[in-house]
């Protein structure tokens, strides 16, 4: 075998057609040089997906917590960069470059990459860069909050807790900015009444002459009605809460019209009850003692309770002493905010909210689509035909809908819907009443739907599986409904929702 090997290589030696290969050599040069191109190109595309991946990743970190000063967003930035770029053995460390401005941020990066075969020409490294901008979509965005501010919100930190959760909400849609472009954002706090604001005392739908029925439900005389009554009290001011309409019209958006009594809204005026300014006045009725708990005029009159009550005689310049009785009692929630393009008075609304009175979601959601509708009371909407708007609404409620039950010939305290007595949820029964709430609610969010807004809904700690599956439908679709098991979860869900009303893209 070696003798074979050594006669073919004798052979070589003396072959004449060697003189080929210095030609075949010079040919070669611009061969390496092309695979070395090639080689050091495939190497520079693969650092260049990892950059881009890098600062894409570094975008949306940052972009999420706008909230944040822009030393911290820079820091959340370029740890998001380094951990996603990693360490590639063929990489130099990379740079990153943060710029904000009121329309998004920019984040630059760029590395430096060793060549292999292209350093025989001269290029022993290669600068690769790469950028990803986060904006905002240019559509516009309407939102309306619609938190439940009843007294049961104020176990367990749940208010605390959603007020957390809501302002890094509103943080995270402005941004960094105070006033917004194409942003609004509304809140309406509701608990057994609405407070429209005391500032709307002289709107056109606020029914101040008695046309619509149930202001006069508790006078004797026709002439009187609820503004009526509290323009007689020297010491008190309307505070800006307001009954409910009747039937479906209580959260139906039809347009309040001048002169047409069912379509206004009765200012809420709290009639003193039987006894003489007591906290809780008694009265032996047969086998049964009636107790009241808003009595703050004297009243002492022989005739029967319910006239004891109606009498109007008793405002004629009167003057309430108790702090905590009154023709304002159970008003004491925060005002709506309209729908606003400015970010401080949002949060000013969500940190003054209080926890107390009794669960009427139904009015939370009907004057929830009044604040984003387009038409009266509030006219702040744009109008739904705006196909460069987007309208959503986040509901979120603690509990089932109440009433607060008394033994007393009016059956419950002074609500949205009157008492319960007077029958306007079609019966004086408590239960009876509360199915029909129930109704009304299915209603309600079945307008807001209707009318094209993105709907949320939260059941935050409800224990009532029915109630949950009604707050549920109250949703635009399923992985819209949130039912935190946590506080912690709760601020988690809202800045789920926000990030995805903010619409985050990368442009670039």
């Amino acid at each position: 075998m070696m003798f074979g090997f050594m006669s073919k290589l004798t052979k070589f030696g003396r072959n004449q057609f060697g003189s080929i290969a210095p030609v075949m050599g010079v040919a070669a040069i611009p061969l390496f040089m092309a695979a070395g191109v090639a080689v050091d190109y495939g190497n520079a595309v693969s650092v260049k997906a990892r950059l881009q991946a890098a600062v894409d990743a570094a975008a949306l970190a940052a972009g999420r917590e706008a909230n944040k000063s822009n030393g911290e967003l820079e820091r959340i930035a370029k740890d998001y960069f380094h951990s996603n770029f990693g360490t590639p053995a063929n990489a130099g460390t990379p740079s990153m470059e943060m710029t904000v401005s009121e329309a998004g941020l920019m984040i630059e990066g760029s590395v430096t990459v060793d060549n292999y075969l292209t350093k025989v020409a001269g290029f022993d490294t290669s600068r690769i860069t790469a950028s990803s901008q986060v904006t905002k979509e240019a559509t516009g965005l309407e939102v309306v909050l619609v938190f439940d501010n009843t007294g049961s919100m104020g176990r367990q930190s749940r208010l605390s807790t959603l007020k957390v959760a809501a302002h890094d909400f509103v943080e995270i849609l402005f941004g960094p900015r105070e006033v917004a472009d194409t942003l609004k954002i509304g809140v309406v706090p509701f608990s057994q009444f609405v407070n429209v604001g005391p500032d709307k005392s002289n709107a056109y739908w606020l029914d101040r002459n008695g046309q619509n029925s149930y202001s006069k439900a508790n006078f004797q005389s026709n002439s009187w009605h609820n503004w009526r009554a509290w323009t007689r009290i020297r010491n008190r001011n309307w505070t800006g809460c307001v009954e409910s309409r009747a039937g479906n019209r209580s959260v139906d958006d039809d347009l309040p019209v001048a002169g047409v009594g069912a379509t206004l809204f009765p200012p809420a005026f709290a009639p003193d009850e039987p006894g003489n300014n007591t906290w809780r006045a008694s009265f032996n009725v047969g086998n049964t003692t009636y107790r009241y708990y808003n009595s703050y005029l004297n009243d002492s009159r022989t005739n029967s309770l319910d006239r004891r009550q109606r009498h109007q005689n008793k405002y004629n310049n009167a003057s309430v002493s108790s702090t905590s009785r009154g023709p304002d009692k159970g008003c004491n929630i925060q005002p709506i905010q309209a729908l606003t393009n400015v970010k401080s008075p949002v949060l000013n609304t969500i940190n003054n909210m209080k926890a107390d009175g009794y669960t009427h979601v139904a009015e939370g959601v009907g004057w929830g689509l009044r604040v984003i509708s387009p038409a009266e009371p509030f006219t702040e909407g744009v109008e739904y035909s705006e196909d460069d708007i987007t309208k959503a609404m986040v509901l979120l409620t603690d509990g089932e809908n109440t009433f607060d039950s008394e033994n007393n010939h009016n059956d419950s305290t002074y609500t949205a819907y009157g008492f319960l007595d007077q029958r306007r949820l079609g019966s004086s029964n408590y239960w009876t009443a509360v199915s029909q709430q129930n109704s009304l609610l299915q209603r309600a969010c079945n307008n807001v739907k209707n009318a094209g807004i993105v709907t949320y809904s939260f059941a935050y700690n409800v224990p009532s599986q029915t109630q949950r599956n009604l707050i549920k439908s109250c949703a635009s679709d399923p992985e819209k409904y949130f039912d935190p098991p946590s506080n912690a979860a709760l601020v988690q869900n809202f800045q789920q929702i926000a990030d995805e009303l903010r619409k985050l893209h990368l442009s670039q």
